[in-house]
């Protein structure tokens, strides 16, 4: 029997397997109902705790409690991704080293949202636009604002545009 090991090297196509599209993301989407008015701002500038002294003493706006170590983490990954780009959930979670819902719960806690810390930029592997702050009935569509002012385009069924899904894509967090 060989030992040989296989690769596990990441490229960029893991994030892009040929699966059909979540059928549950296209049933949120067909139930979301868009709020009167949609927030699409992405310009303003929350000050974000660089320092560990500053970040042990935050207390966060939006839950009343400190943040986590591991929220940070995912915040300082998170603020690498490009305007115009966008990654997944899956992506943040591998370079982490932890898992996709997780990710995802600590960026529904985010109280640094539009700038520093871009969460709008996040979406699930099957480019579908995900939730927002913890909403997947309405606010998606303030995520979806902010992404295609941006420069994302979506398709009618909430999923990123084909054309852009690999161009737009970021996973070089370091």
């Amino acid at each position: 029997m060989s030992s040989a090991k296989v690769s596990t090297t990441s490229t960029k196509s893991e994030y892009f397997v040929s699966k059909p599209r979540s059928a549950a993301h296209q049933r949120l989407y067909a139930r979301a109902v868009a709020p009167a008015v949609i927030d699409d701002d992405v310009d303003t500038l929350i000050s974000y705790p660089e320092t560990p002294e500053a970040r042990r003493l935050y207390i966060s706006k939006k839950t009343s409690r400190p943040v986590t170590e591991f929220q940070y983490r995912v915040y300082d990954a998170c603020r690498q991704v490009p305007k115009g780009s966008y990654t997944t959930y899956k992506a943040m979670a591998d370079f982490l080293g932890s898992g996709p819902r997780a990710v995802g719960n600590a960026l529904s806690k985010n109280p640094f949202c539009p700038l520093p810390i871009p969460c709008h930029r996040v979406t699930t592997s099957d480019c579908y636009i995900g939730g927002f702050s913890g909403d997947t009935k309405s606010k998606i569509f303030f995520k979806k604002a902010k992404l295609e002012k941006e420069g994302l385009k979506f398709d009618d069924k909430g999923f990123i545009v084909a054309s852009l899904q690999q161009a737009r894509f970021f996973k070089d967090f370091v």
